[in-house]
């Protein structure tokens, strides 16, 4: 957005900028009429904020003058309400009478003492609307200097709160009220709880009532909050049909919900409001669904909140609360005829049964089954350590613990138990299958054990009589086992030995293939730095001896190889999937045919090209740049694979893989797009095509490749989520494809930005620079100070965080990812978007923090830049992104 108007002749469009309405009102605003004068006459002070102020999707006003004459952006004109436009240049006393009482003091503390002020959603009675509504805003008033240094004016940032804060504290009512009435089961208690949470939610229902139906069909009051019971409001009951006060007749006709508007009289209850309700909702309990409704509801209204659809929706939730708490109270008692009935079958069941509670493990109920077990010993309303104190010693008390402490269940078999059935007899051996069963609540809290089962003693020793008759046999089994044993115990060892072979031999091909990534480094890197120091030390020579005219040259041949090593830098981590992608939604036709000519002229004449792009390709989500990079190399070794001339084909389509193919590509089942580059050139055996991903092989002699294009690829591929395979026969061709998942959100597709920009232009701005390496901040401060830009340095994310929360004006922030101090640089953008939600960020970043930027997913208005990078494209991207801001 440019900050200016449409027409450069329209008044005063050098100070009120920007194409909105307020600007056009401001232009053609009578000033010479106003104490302000002419706006050529006003102070360059004021002339900047209304520039700020027209060019800002905030709400923002200033006051200007002793009166505080109000100037305001096109974001504020809802809040005014009807009093827009009549409000430019009005005194803010005159305008805002109804709240004057609660500003002034802030406004005077701006002006008398030239300090800001702060307010977290304020409540605001504001008439904008032709009545007192009630409203919520969070603002600061901030000093304006004028010329001479003082202060002659406010400028405010401002956010309406209103609907979240009335949302919050009902949705708070509500939950209040949920969680009262969430383990109630008797009407009295779900009358009172609803009552208490009604008297919670006065601001809204300054006063409550609710009346339940009888068997005749009177309604009868039950709960009366804010109002005394007998009010002629509130009378304690009302005939079936009853039109006075509440319209009784409506619910009988079957109106659910409605309106009852009431007098403007002393005696309405007004509630925590110097006004009196001025109408009530009536809402059925239930308000829908059951045949009969229980009774129903008085809730009288806020007097300055309007009457709106929400306002309804929130009395008959709370309804719709209250309703089936009362049903479920009513509908006890016959619950507690079915447990009852319950209760008897529980005591006749022919297995043992018995519910033991709480921790201590009290038996609440045993049936008759358990008794004879016991031997009709009386043990309900004891603990199982008193009342069966032989079983406690057994185990069977830290097994109930366990039951009950981890809430599994323990399923029992056969388990001995030894019983002192008869008061001094001796003990008893019984053998017993059981099952202990947790008990939870409604909260899925433990509250005890059901332990139900039977005795088979008899069946156990029958088992037990059977099985000393085949010990014999048993022996003799165990014998040839244990000789069995032993043989597979050789074989065991000599598969150990074998695997440990195995395992020797795959870390010696790990360090040869460390030793030989390690060694194609070393070789690349050197002759790079070679070129690198060369051109140094040659420069300095000259430098000593005046001689200048080589400069250039060797400037060329130093950042020539300087630009050697990153890429060798970049393919590496492509390679070891680490680089810092940029992905958006990709059209790959259209990204091939952007390529198309490129391709041709690299392959040569002596090879043919020939395009094959599927209609209807499914977009992908992939950084285009890189995919670029990849095809363009999997392009330059088709053509080398073909010597003497041949035919490439460049080919996508989209791909559904599933199981079966998903596995043969290691990739998840799903739709993928693919990209096939295929030359008729001399193909690879087997053994080769296994180890063309492997970085620094090379087929091609010395000097003539690095080994790392393929390599990069597949990094690239599968860092994209994506895979990549060959296919090759000897003599025929090879084929190597790219698969990358088909993407499915609505985004714009992406297209490339050419290769070259314009050159950067001079700016102006300030610029936050944020890095821990000093030769980093010093040549980017020094590039963007040489544009005009203003500059401002940070060696951490804490300092860095200091100076966007103080009031300085930062117009582009610019840090490095991985910082020092705990705080990254994520972590700084958002700490200074939540001061400064518009600012932009750009990302300079030479590893791959990609987790740390979101993968990819980075919000509108911040950019990422990978080291190194030329200055005059870090120009440019700040220049573009600074022009942007507004």
């Amino acid at each position: 957005m440019k900050h200016v108007t449409d027409t450069p002749t329209a008044p005063y469009g050098d100070i009120f900028v920007g194409n909105g309405e307020m600007a056009e009102l401001m232009r053609r605003h009578d000033w010479a009429a106003t104490p302000l004068g002419p706006p050529e006459g006003w102070p360059e002070p004021l002339k900047v904020a209304l520039r700020i102020l027209l060019t800002s999707r905030f709400q923002m006003w200033l006051g200007w003058g002793p009166d505080v004459a109000f100037f305001y952006n096109d974001a504020y004109r809802p809040t005014l309400g009807l009093k827009h436009p009549q409000a430019l240049a009005m005194p803010t006393q005159t305008l805002w009478a109804e709240i004057w009482d609660v500003v002034k003091d802030r406004i005077h503390t701006v002006y008398d003492k030239g300090e800001s002020t702060w307010d977290a959603s304020l409540m605001l009675l504001l008439e904008r609307a032709g009545y007192k509504e009630e409203t919520y805003h969070t603002f600061s008033y901030s000093p304006l200097l004028g010329d001479g240094g003082k202060v002659e004016g406010l400028f405010c940032a401002v956010s309406e709160d209103t609907a979240r804060v009335i949302s919050e504290r009902r949705l708070e009512s509500l939950r209040d009220l949920g969680a009262a009435l969430s383990a109630l089961d008797t009407r009295q208690s779900v009358l009172q709880a609803a009552g208490a949470a009604l008297a919670h939610a006065a601001r809204d229902l300054p006063f409550a009532l609710i009346y339940l139906f009888e068997p005749t069909g009177e309604a009868r009051l039950h709960c009366a909050i804010g109002i005394d019971r007998g009010h002629r409001l509130a009378p304690e009951s009302l005939d079936a049909g009853a039109v006075v006060p509440w319209r009784l007749d409506r619910l009988a006709g079957g109106e659910n919900s409605f309106v009852v508007p009431l007098a403007d009289a002393p005696d309405v209850p007004a509630g925590p409001w110097d006004q009196p309700a001025p109408a009530a909702f009536v809402v059925s309990l239930p308000p829908q669904g059951a045949a009969r409704s229980v009774g129903f509801m008085v809730c009288g209204a806020n007097p300055y909140r309007p009457l709106t659809a929400e306002y309804t929706s929130f009395v008959q939730l709370l309804a719709g609360q209250i309703a089936p708490s009362l049903a479920n109270a009513d509908a006890l008692e016959k619950r507690t005829a079915e447990r009852d009935r319950l209760r008897g079958l529980f005591k006749q069941a022919p297995g043992f049964m018995c519910v033991l509670s709480g921790p201590k493990h009290v038996f609440e109920l045993t049936n008759a089954s358990y008794q004879q077990l016991i031997g009709h010993r009386d043990v309900e309303g004891k603990p199982l350590r008193d009342a069966l104190p032989e079983m406690s010693q057994q185990g069977f008390l830290t097994l109930l613990d366990t039951v009950y402490e981890t809430g599994k269940p323990f399923v029992g078999q056969g388990i001995q138990v030894m019983l002192q059935r008869e008061p001094g007899a001796p003990l008893e051996e019984r053998f017993l299958d059981f099952v202990y069963q947790p008990i939870f609540d409604a909260s899925g809290a433990a509250t005890g054990v059901f332990a139900e089962g039977s005795d088979v003693t008899e069946k156990v020793r029958a088992e037990n009589a059977l099985r000393a008759l085949n010990n014999s046999l048993e022996a003799r089994i165990a014998e040839r086992t244990q000789e069995v044993e032993h043989a597979l115990q050789q074989l065991r060892t000599e598969s150990q030995e074998r695997e440990a072979a195995e395992a020797a031999l795959r870390q010696a091909q790990k360090m040869e293939a460390v030793g030989q990534l390690t060694g194609g480094l070393a070789h690349d890197f050197n002759n790079l730095l070679s070129g690198i120091t060369g051109s140094l030390e040659l420069m300095l020579r000259r430098l000593r001896q005046g001689r200048y005219d080589d400069f250039e040259r060797y400037i060329h041949v130093g950042q020539g190889a300087a630009k050697r090593a990153a890429a060798l830098t970049h393919r590496l981590l492509a390679f070891s999937r680490r680089q810092t992608l940029d992905p958006k939604p990709t059209d790959i036709n259209r990204l091939v045919a952007g390529m198309e000519e490129l391709v041709r002229r690299s392959i040569g004449p002596e090879n043919q090209l020939e395009v094959v792009g599927a209609v209807g390709l499914w977009i992908t989500r992939v950084d285009p740049h890189q995919l670029e990079n990849a095809l363009l190399n999997l392009c330059l070794n088709a053509r080398d694979a073909m010597p003497h001339g041949g035919r490439l084909t460049i080919e996508t389509a989209n791909k559904w893989m599933d199981e079966r193919a998903a596995l043969e590509r290691d990739l998840p089942v799903g739709q993928y797009v693919s990209l096939c580059v295929t030359d008729t050139g001399t193909g690879m055996p087997p053994e080769i095509v296994q180890r063309v991903f492997e970085p620094f092989f090379t087929t091609k002699p010395i000097g003539m490749g690095t080994g790392l294009g393929l390599s990069m690829v597949y990094g690239f591929a599968r860092q994209s989520g994506g895979q990549v395979r060959v296919y090759s026969e000897v003599g025929m061709g090879t084929t190597m494809c790219v698969y990358l998942p088909r993407h499915y959100e609505n985004e714009a597709v992406d297209t490339p930005p050419p290769a070259t920009g314009p050159a950067p232009r001079p700016g102006f701005g300030t610029v936050l620079v944020v890095d821990d390496e000093p030769s980093v901040r010093t040549l980017v401060t020094e590039v963007l100070g040489d544009l005009g830009y203003r500059t401002l340095e940070a060696e951490e994310g804490a300092t860095g965080l200091a100076l966007l929360q103080s009031s300085v004006a930062i117009d582009l922030l610019i840090t490095d990812v991985g910082l020092p101090g705990g705080m990254n640089g994520r972590q700084l953008a958002d700490g200074a978007r939540a001061s400064r939600p518009g600012l932009k960020v750009l990302f300079i970043t030479g590893y791959a923090e990609n987790a740390v930027l979101g993968n990819g997913h980075l919000d509108p208005g911040m950019e990422i830049m990978t080291k190194p990078f030329t200055l005059d494209a870090l120009a440019l991207r700040v220049q573009q992104m600074v022009a942007s801001k507004a």
